[in-house]
């Protein structure tokens, strides 16, 4: 299912992006390779996530872009010895993180990005949780950029949180 997703929204992506000759339209996609650590008790139990992302950015004003992003990133577990020679490895866990928010261009290279909206596992019974991810991203190239984020799920009085890279490109 996963993997049919992302070739839908690849092919999506990629058929849309070709319509986008004209820098100067205020519709953009893009394509991005995303990495996150856990932080706190996520961190406990995982080690490292990986993924990718498709995001759409629509100019509302010079410097402003409504985005929404949607994507998948899996957390590999960690072993945890439990005593006695006893060891328990937490199965990974995919993240399916559905976001609209808004892009704020301080400079031709800079901006400041906040999203929020809701986050579904691919584990059975898994359910969903409300995100919320503020960043700051620098643009290379017109075509390239880097987005530092802090990304928090909450869900039933519970939280996890990561620092997050999304390295992107533009079409």
């Amino acid at each position: 299912m996963k993997k049919v997703l992302f070739i839908a929204a690849f092919t999506a992506v990629s058929f849309l992006g070709q319509a986008q000759d004209d820098a100067s339209k205020p519709l953009k996609f893009s394509l991005g390779v995303e990495a996150a650590l856990p932080l706190g008790t996520f961190g406990d139990a995982y080690s490292f996530g990986i993924g990718g992302s498709v995001q759409a950015d629509y100019s509302v004003a010079e410097s402003l872009d409504l985005t929404l992003n949607a994507g998948y990133i899996s957390f590999s577990g960690k072993t945890e010895q439990i005593g006695g020679g006893i060891s328990f490895k937490y199965p990974a866990i995919g993240y399916i993180p559905v976001l609209a928010g808004i892009k704020y261009n301080f400079t031709e290279q800079l901006y400041g990005s906040a999203q929020l909206g809701a986050t579904f596992t691919d584990q059975k019974g898994g359910g969903s949780a409300f995100t919320y991810a503020p960043g700051i991203g620098y643009k290379f190239t017109p075509n390239v950029d880097a987005l530092l984020k802090y990304t928090g799920y909450s869900s039933n009085g519970s939280s996890s949180n990561t620092i997050g890279l999304r390295l992107a490109y533009t079409f």
